[in-house]
């Protein structure tokens, strides 16, 4: 069983955060793990925090053979989801895994639940799909916040004319060139109606797809929401290649395509996940207060997603002196921001080395489509009081 630490959740929460960010809302995280890999560049010896979002990120680190990894999420539905993915690698054969997580044949879930799964459980996760299986055996890619969105985003389009044949004839591109003239003949017409701009802007369909509230006060404050999901879109459909990108296969069409999926769903690193199993730990609390906890001097990698778009400014400062607090010198993190640009504080800018050229090289290359701006730094020096 994964060792699971509870921790006590403090801070005031608004209401309408309460209610979004109750349950699953990321079905599967939304950032691309090639970018990480380059970024983060893993060794063994590696000790590595990570959000855990839907599970995915983890994993594909886990894969790399860090030396230890710790995930961490405010929210239990999310670290429930990792931890299912966990007993399932320890527990089942590889076909069946699949079968569940690319949701291949996700009913199978319910005969394997209870004599093998569920053991491998906390008793916090076990009570969570006892009553919510159904969402896996159903597809899992169906539902919690984020699902639920994909279906409303996959109606709209074909009220548009964008349904499935247009779809999958987009997904048989083969340049970069012949995406970018289907895109302008065929979909930006057609997408970029009058009725766009009230869909983009209607708050709850946001904050369904894991917009946190403080994080469009941020984006559309500094860009407008409207033309900074355009630009994304744009640039998703005509710069990135088309034919492997399992995220936009999941949002457009439900699924994955062939053997387009995240890497720790993939057969040649399955075994590498059974036999790292016991280097995992999963934390339920805010990354803050529990890098606190730990010695410091000890993580080398961080992989922080968009957490401080979702934090005022002095959050945002704490968060990252307990990040230089329990990092090594010469430790690595990476970060996300929905808006172009969020520096750290110039408070804690001192201690960091940038890694832009880095950063805006992966950037291009991102199939998420999903960030304004993407941070690579280096933990080059301690604040006096923590040394």
């Amino acid at each position: 069983m994964t060792q699971v630490v509870d921790m006590p959740v403090t801070g005031d929460r608004s209401w309408l955060e309460r209610l979004v960010f109750h349950g699953i809302v990321f079905h599967m995280s939304w950032e691309d793990p090639e970018m990480d890999r380059q970024a983060l560049d893993l060794t063994p010896d590696d000790s590595v925090v990570s959000i855990s979002s839907g599970g995915c990120n983890p994993l594909n680190f886990l894969c790399q053979n860090p030396r230890r990894l710790i995930c961490v999420d405010g929210n239990p539905a999310q670290n429930a989801i990792l931890e299912l993915k966990l007993a399932a690698i320890r527990s089942l054969d590889y076909q069946t895994f699949f079968d569940i997580f690319a949701a291949r044949r996700p009913s199978v879930v319910c005969r394997v639940y209870r004599p093998r799964l569920r053991p491998q459980l906390s008793a916090r996760s076990a009570a969570f799909w006892d009553e919510n299986l159904w969402m896996v055996a159903r597809g899992l890619y169906n539902f919690g916040r984020l699902g639920l969105f994909c279906r409303i985003l996959r109606r709209y389009l074909a009220l548009l004319g964008i349904g499935p044949n247009l779809i999958e004839d987009f997904f048989q591109r083969h340049t970069l060139r012949e995406q970018t003239d289907l895109y302008r003949t065929r979909v930006a017409p057609r997408l970029w109606g009058p009725w766009s701009r009230q869909f983009v802007m209607f708050r709850p369909l946001l904050y369904l797809c894991g917009v946190h509230p403080q994080q469009y006060r941020l984006v559309n404050g500094r860009h407008d929401m409207y033309e900074y999901v355009k630009e994304r879109v744009e640039y998703l459909l005509t710069q990135v290649p088309v034919r492997d990108n399992y995220f936009l296969s999941q949002a457009v069409s439900g699924r994955f395509r062939g053997q387009h999926v995240p890497p720790y769903l993939r057969p040649e690193n399955f075994q590498t996940l059974r036999q790292n199993l016991d280097r995992v730990l999963i934390v339920n609390g805010w990354l803050g207060p529990f890098l606190d906890t730990l010695p410091p001097d000890l993580i080398t990698k961080f992989n922080l997603l968009d957490i401080f778009d979702w934090m005022s400014p002095a959050m945002f400062e704490a968060t990252l002196r307990s990040v230089l607090r329990a990092a090594r010198v010469g430790a690595r993190l990476i970060y996300r921001s929905g808006s172009y640009q969020l520096d750290p504080p110039p408070a804690i800018l001192p201690h960091l080395e940038r890694h832009d050229d880095l950063a805006r090289r992966l950037l291009a290359t991102d199939r998420s489509g999903t960030y304004g701006s993407f941070y690579v730094m280096t933990v080059k020096s301690k604040p006096e009081s923590e040394v």
